[in-house]
């Protein structure tokens, strides 16, 4: 699978061929000085999070004077790539004894753990229903049946009014 690599060396060229400093830009665009860095250098995993990342880069593009488009469509790029990698990590088995060795977990193990979960929770709460709420419940004496305590009608009103 081809590596996709943030094209951020054509960024550098033309901002030094403009002339301007990464100090410049910074004082002008307000986009971290790091970030122009590391944009500059492919390392897009420095970055902070997806939205502020491309909002610098389409700051950037813009005080250069270049098209946003195929910068922000590499940024995607990359970031699914770095998603599907994610989605596909490798987890170390701890009963192996060799501690290179590494497994993969099917997807649909995280959909059992899911169910798992869920079962989990609803009979925890059947069994905390059952055995702690309801014979409280049962229990309890000090009920008022609806009409069986006759309350005297009031015998003084404000007659002010």
């Amino acid at each position: 699978m081809k590596e996709t690599r943030f094209p951020g060396h054509l960024l550098r060229a033309r901002r030094e061929a403009l002339g301007h400093a990464l100090d410049d830009v910074h004082a002008l665009t307000h986009v971290p000085q790091a970030a122009l860095d590391a944009i500059e250098e492919g390392r897009l995993n420095d970055l902070p999070v997806k939205a502020y990342t491309l909002g610098f880069i389409q700051s950037y593009c813009r005080f250069l004077g270049v098209p946003e488009e195929p910068f922000v469509d590499q940024f995607h790029s990359y970031m699914n790539e770095a998603a599907r990698s994610a989605r596909s990590f490798a987890w170390i088995n701890p009963s192996s004894s060799d501690e290179g060795k590494k497994e993969r977990r099917p997807r649909w193990v995280d959909g059992l753990f899911t169910w798992a979960t869920v079962c989990a929770v609803i009979v925890f709460g059947w069994f905390a229903y059952s055995i702690v709420v309801k014979p409280l419940a049962d229990s309890w004496q000090g009920r008022v049946e609806a009409g069986s305590v006759e309350i005297a009608p009031p015998t003084a009103f404000d007659k002010a009014r």
